[in-house]
Parts: C-alpha cells; structure tokens; sequence
C-alpha cells in the first residue's frame, strides 16, 4: 500500500511538470536548474520526492534531448497510475478474505483451552503466512530474474506478460524519442529480469544490431507474447512502429490488468472458503463442547 501511494503521487509529480511547461513555464519557476542538461527533468522530480526507476532515467534524459519532455512525463505518469492499479485491484480482492483469514487465526487461538485441537490454528496461520509470503516470493523473483516463478499454474503466464511491461514501455519511449532502434532496443532489453525472457530478447537483440527488422528478430528468438509480436511486425510492415508499440503496450496493460483482477477474484474465493470453514468448525466444536459440558 506504501508503493500504491507513491505511485500515484509521482504520477501527479510528472504531470505538473508536463503541465507547467507545456504552458510554457520556465524550469527555473518550477525549481530545476537547465544547466544540468539532459539529467535536468530526473533532478527536478527527484527534487520532488519521486523515486525514479533506471528506465524512467533513460527515458526522461532522452526526451529532454528530443524535445518531448512533456509528452514523455505523461507517458511515466499513466505508467506508474497502471502500477498502482494493479496493487489496487490485488488488494481489493485479497483484503476481505486476508482479515477473515487472520480473524480466524486469532479465534483457533483464544478457543484453543475450550475447544481444543490445536492443529486448526496451525492450519489457519500457516495459511496466512502463505498468503501473505507468496506474493512476497513472486515480487522477489521478478526482481531477481528467478525464472521458476513463470512454471506456477496460472501464475507463470501472467508473471510472462507482466514482464514485457518495462520492455515494451522503454522501447516505445525511447524509440518515440528520436532514439534509433537499435540502441533503444538494448537499453529496452536491459530492463527485463527474467533470465530466460532475457536470453531470447538477447537473440532478437543480435537480430537488430546487424540492421534487420525487430520483427525477425522476435519470430527469430520467439520472444514476447504472439499478440505482441504480430501488432510489431504489422508495424514495421506499414512505417508506423511508433504506434504499434504503444498499441501493443496498452493491450499488454489491459490483458495483465485483468489477469491480475482475475487471480485476486479466484484467490480471494478459495481463501474465503477455507476461512469459512475453519470458522464454521470452531463455532461447530465451541457449541458441542458447550452443551455437553451443561449435560454433565
């Protein structure tokens, strides 16, 4: 919840200085200093208390550099919105069935003298810890590049796509910028973590370097979603690469958006039943218990 609000606040940093100097505005008004050159707009936001990703530094010193400053800053503004609304709609589907879950914990214990079996509030905690240490483990892969977190069932697609993100999103930025492909396309691939979505974006790099179309290059190293790959090679067909990277950005966005609001649905629904359950069996053995200590 931390990184939810500190998304949204950088989102609203980047557009208030798009905005300010759209209206023309100078940076010396806006606190930033033009000396610094092409890490003037980096220094201004950091200045403002946005954490800036490696990619958001490349990205901002190569629009300040192309002139597309203020587009650019929109770009990362709806970025870190789309980030915050995925942690949004994780919590939105976790937060009721992790209170339930932890409410039950908290009542296996306190019964546990009168009811008895001990091994229901294991079982509630240890559920608990589950839950809260997997995605903690998966967010620590996607870091780390561990590639065993793509192998999960129904987790391993959505983790794929999630990752094409950063890829898709400094490819299209740069390249917009007036960055040639190629060296976009390195700078691109730099920011994926994944060791085997690295590897084959490592040969459609080869593919670009020796001037060939980033298209081949993908088919080549089955790189990226199928989606991906053929709203890039239309692109490329027809002379409007730019576009076709932000269209195939937003439908990567939209599709792992509602991928991620799916699991929390399907996660949520599965912890619910077993928190239910184990309250419902508690409330079962505290009553039993009860009557026949009266009959007695």
């Amino acid at each position: 919840m931390l990184t939810l609000a500190a998304d949204e606040r950088a989102a609203l940093q980047f557009e208030d200085v798009a905005s300010a100097l759209d209206a023309g505005l100078p940076l010396s008004a806006l606190g930033g200093d033009a000396g610094r050159g092409e890490a003037t707009l980096a220094a201004l936001l950091q200045q403002r208390g946005v954490r800036l990703s490696p990619t958001e530094h490349q990205v901002l010193q190569a629009s300040w550099q192309a002139g597309r400053a203020g587009a650019t800053m929109r770009s990362c503004a709806a970025a870190r919105r789309q980030r915050a609304e995925f942690q949004r709609q994780l919590w939105a589907g976790l937060r009721y069935p992790l209170t339930l879950l932890a409410v039950t914990t908290l009542a296996s214990l306190t019964t546990m003298r009168v009811v008895g079996h001990a091994w229901f509030f294991l079982l509630a905690a240890s559920l608990l810890a589950a839950c809260l240490a997997v995605p903690l483990w998966i967010r620590h892969a996607l870091r780390t590049g561990n590639d065993l977190v793509t192998r999960l069932p129904r987790i391993g697609g959505l983790v794929l796509q999630f990752a094409e993100l950063p890829y898709l999103e400094t490819l299209q930025s740069l390249y917009a910028s007036g960055v040639p492909l190629a060296a976009a396309h390195r700078s691109a691939m730099a920011t994926v973590n994944l060791h085997g979505l690295r590897q084959r974006l490592a040969i459609a790099d080869h593919v670009v370097q020796e001037g060939r179309p980033l298209a081949d290059g993908l088919m080549q190293a089955v790189a990226l979603h199928a989606e991906t790959r053929t709203l890039l090679a239309t692109g490329e067909r027809t002379g409007t690469l730019e576009e076709a990277l932000g269209r195939a950005l937003t439908r990567r966005r939209e599709v792992t958006s509602r991928g991620i609001t799916d699991l929390a649905r399907h996660t949520g629904h599965t912890i619910y039943v077993v928190a239910a359950g184990i309250a419902a069996w508690i409330v079962v053995q505290f009553w039993g218990g009860y009557y026949a200590a009266m009959r007695l």
